[in-house]
């Protein structure tokens, strides 16, 4: 006798479905789960209150915390290629790859200028100085959202854009086109800050901070060059004596931290600095994480605004055991050299250049892989730009139509993969 088959359970009536979805703690518990936020913009066009539950501020700190912003590839700078292209990092999943995938839109040459260099890469853009025809023009980079790409944040003469060149920076703008500029500027045995404040691209006003003493032996580190933007008021730069040298905007004041004895003289090839981000001033930090023989150490200060805080040793990876299997027999013999070529905000990864190849180590799960091998085994990798997800993604804008809003059809191009 045959099995009678079991009658189907019946459709949800539409009732129930709305009931569901128009739980808005339910609502919320159901969108913290999609993968990406390339999701979220899309939950956003099925309606004006998924739209508002999706940006709401809270909603995306719970997001954030339980799917940080990915690293999505990097642009690597050496010595026999330069600037080269973009490269994206290898087993993103297909919602990601596909992305990345745009040479276009990543595609940073020019025929304008003499030569292109990134001063800055955050948050899924870049900050790029272009020098020719007497001045240094400072240009924003969105592949990620092509309706904000290339915004000129400053135009600057030669006198000033190389004045003290060494030391001196521009920031990456938070948002607007307005640029920021910070020049070290030393004197015999003291330093001290120009800031310069630029408006549609030209400079409008400029501060200039007290002087302060040098260490012995002062000296920026041109192989960790960058200024780094705690987003709370401090810049931070890795010096090459055992130095942090830091800036205080709303003061305009310097101050040094000293780094920690075990690692003060090292080669700046093997010192990274990376920042503790965080949304209250208080909570925020700096991380150093060293390359000692074979070892990883990573080392959290915080920002108290003077050099007497203390370092504390927060972790440390055997290079033996997280890596010696990826790499080639007998790198151990002293003939290869190792270095730290980038690292990502709350010491999550860094880069390690080895040989010709880079690897990326993800530093709480101590997973390594081998992203990226340069075309000439002599070559010297200079630096790594992580190039990361946008966050907080860029949502669909509410338009008012016919005495009511509504939310654009329309998305900037990109928007969809604003993460």
């Amino acid at each position: 006798m045959a099995e009678s088959k079991r009658p189907r359970p019946p459709s949800p009536s539409p009732a129930a479905g709305s009931k569901v979805f128009d739980d808005s703690d339910l609502l919320w518990e159901i969108l913290i789960r999609v993968d990406f936020p390339t999701w979220l913009v899309r939950a956003a066009l099925v309606c004006k209150r998924w739209l508002t539950h999706a940006s709401d501020p809270a909603f995306l700190s719970r997001f954030q915390e339980r799917h940080p912003p990915r690293l999505l590839g990097f642009y690597a700078e050496s010595a026999c290629k330069g600037l080269q292209q973009f490269v994206p990092l290898p087993g993103l999943p297909g919602e990601l790859s596909a992305v990345v995938r745009q040479p276009a839109s990543f595609d940073l040459t020019t025929e304008c200028y003499w030569n292109t260099s990134i001063e800055h890469c955050r948050n899924g853009r870049l900050l790029l100085r272009h020098t020719g025809y007497h001045k240094s023009i400072y240009q924003v980079r969105s592949p990620l959202n092509l309706s904000r790409d290339g915004a000129v944040v400053a135009r600057c003469p030669m006198s000033i854009a190389d004045e003290e060149r060494y030391c001196s920076h521009m920031l990456l703008p938070n948002g607007g086109n307005d640029g920021l500029s910070v020049n070290f500027v030393c004197t015999q045995r003291k330093v001290f800050a120009k800031v310069r404040f630029f408006r549609d691209g030209v400079c409008h006003d400029t501060r200039t901070s007290g002087s302060i003493m040098l260490p012995a032996h002062w000296k920026v580190s041109t192989m960790n060059r960058s200024l780094l933007h705690d987003g709370n008021g401090k810049l931070y730069m890795l010096g090459t004596t055992g130095y942090i040298l830091g800036l205080e905007l709303a003061s305009t004041s310097l101050f040094f931290i000293e780094l920690p004895d075990d690692v003060r003289y090292q080669r700046p090839e093997t010192l990274q600095l990376s920042l503790k981000i965080s949304q209250q001033a208080l909570h925020s930090g700096v991380y150093l994480i060293t390359l000692v023989r074979f070892n990883i150490h990573v080392w959290l200060h915080s920002t108290d605004g003077n050099s007497t805080g203390t370092w504390v040793l927060v972790d440390t990876i055997c290079l033996r055991q997280a890596f010696g299997h990826l790499v080639k027999s007998g790198w151990e013999s002293g003939s290869s050299c190792i270095s730290l070529a980038g690292s990502g905000d709350n010491a999550e990864f860094v880069f390690l250049g080895l040989d010709a190849e880079i690897f990326c180590m993800y530093i709480g799960s101590r997973k390594v892989e081998k992203v990226y091998e340069m075309e000439y085994k002599n070559d010297q990798l200079y630096r790594i730009y992580p190039f990361m997800m946008v966050w907080p993604p860029i949502f669909p804008a509410l338009v008012q139509r016919h005495d009511q809003q509504e939310i654009s059809e329309s998305l900037p191009p990109g928007a969809l993969h604003s993460d």
